[in-house]
């Protein structure tokens, strides 16, 4: 069986689909391979290779992480039609297929996979059965935990762009949790009025644990920590490199805590580590400049490179922030900033975390709630502190809204209460391009039943 999934051709893991088709594989004996499809891929060339792949075998083929592609609905259609049996799973499979709610008093709004999709699966693997693959219809939802299965042949993982090849994996990932630490944390959130409501604007109350904009938070949450000996299995069932293991991300968007101890434990056993890289929140970095330090030191003297490849500052401006739940301000971005440029002196070569390293922050312009206010803001604070020399990305990233995030429930209010309709470009929500009525925007300001134009 073949797994679609996106993916840019950088040699990097899948891990969510490498670890299905390695359970479907050992597990359930259904052979199966992961293909990551560029963008741009040819679909005719595709199209073939997949109708010879299942000459002789039952047409079953499943979809991962669309990352909001068109080109990978559309290609779930046409496979419908061609007489295969679609599966799809990984992160927001379920609200995927059932799409948004009051698609027909809003027709501009996601009407889902359903149509298409034969089975969408939300939840750990380890719950699929051969019959669920091969004859449920519908939706089938598990719940998280700790004790998944986590195995993953490293392998096997392919590229399309016109042909299929194989992709020699260069970094990979491991689970240290599951889901995300913020996602636990309820609240309910006050979001600023958009710019494209005008004078008539009004705030909102959205209820969010972890980051507004994250549909992936919002569809897996918190389940805490995988045990030591499954970590431990996950790091040394990687490749090598050199006699080390190559580059692993290490999942745990809060990793200093426990990182020390890790690379102790792996060096008991005498495995040889290369680099690792977090994706981390800057309030960790913040509340353990002790423990950073102590981490490089060891690193440090074991030979292996920590890179910070990616932390969530997103924003300059404490408005905006505060509209995305990060729980930081701008000050704490300054001190996460200032403790890593001073690790950085003392620790050279085993601390990377500058752009020019290889690291992508994040940095989400623009937004809903951009102004002239939160410009000077953001340009005064890049400015002051330099941070185009080692933080800031080449470019931004426009504020992207899933469907289902919270941000998305934010948008269906707006349009529950006003004139104002959104088109959707597959599972995204397009909210930079409001449409507003012929005659003008007529808002229904809430609670009064009156109209603000």
């Amino acid at each position: 069986m073949v797994i679609l999934t996106h993916h840019t051709g950088e040699p990097h893991s899948i891990l969510g689909a490498q670890v299905a088709a390695t359970y479907l594989t050992r597990r359930l004996n259904i052979p199966s391979m992961v293909v990551g499809v560029k963008r741009g891929f040819s679909r005719d060339r595709l199209l073939e290779f997949l109708d010879e792949y299942y000459r002789k075998q039952e047409k079953i083929i499943c979809f991962s992480h669309l990352c909001g592609r068109k080109d990978l609905v559309d290609l779930i259609g046409l496979l419908k039609e061609r007489g295969f049996r679609t599966v799809l799973g990984g992160p927001q499979a379920a609200q995927d297929f059932a799409g948004e709610d009051d698609v027909d008093g809003y027709p501009l709004r996601f009407k889902g996979l359903k149509g298409v999709v034969d089975l969408a699966f939300s939840g750990p693997i380890d719950f699929l059965t051969h019959d669920d693959l091969v004859r449920h219809q519908g939706c089938l939802r598990f719940p998280w935990k700790r004790d998944i299965f986590l195995e993953a042949d490293w392998s096997n993982l392919y590229v399309f762009l016109d042909k299929v090849e194989r992709l020699t994996v260069k970094v990979a990932q491991v689970f240290n949790v599951i889901g995300c630490p913020y996602a636990k944390k309820r609240r309910v959130l006050p979001l600023d009025p958009p710019g494209f409501l005008g004078e008539g604007g009004f705030s909102s109350n959205v209820e969010t644990w972890g980051c507004t904009f994250c549909d992936v938070a919002r569809d897996k949450g918190f389940h805490g920590y995988v045990d030591d000996a499954a970590l431990r299995a996950q790091i040394r069932s990687l490749p090598e490199e050199d006699g080390r293991k190559i580059t692993f991300e290490m999942i745990d968007e809060l990793p200093l805590g426990s990182l020390g101890r890790i690379l102790k434990d792996v060096d008991e056993e005498g495995i040889l580590l290369s680099r690792v890289d977090l994706v981390c929140r800057v309030n960790d970095i913040n509340s353990h400049e002790g423990l950073l330090h102590d981490v490089l030191s060891l690193a440090e003297s074991k030979g292996i490179r920590i890179m910070f490849s990616s932390i969530g500052f997103e924003s300059f401006s404490d408005k905006i922030l505060r509209n995305f739940n990060k729980g930081i301000t701008t000050a704490d971005i300054v001190k996460c900033v200032t403790i890593l440029r001073g690790m950085k002196e003392k620790f050279k070569d085993t601390l990377l975390y500058r752009i020019g390293e290889g690291a992508n922050h994040g940095f989400i312009h623009p937004t809903p709630w951009d102004t002239n206010d939160t410009a000077a803001e953001t340009e005064r604070n890049i400015g002051i502190y330099q941070l185009f020399d080692d933080i800031l990305p080449e470019h931004s990233i426009p504020l992207i809204i899933h469907h289902a995030s919270y941000l998305g429930d934010w948008i269906r209010e707006i349009e529950s209460k006003t004139d104002i309709r959104f088109k959707r470009d597959g599972t995204w929500i397009e909210w930079w391009a409001p449409l507003t009525p012929p005659l003008g925007n007529h808002i229904s300001l809430p609670g009064t039943g009156k109209e603000a134009s």
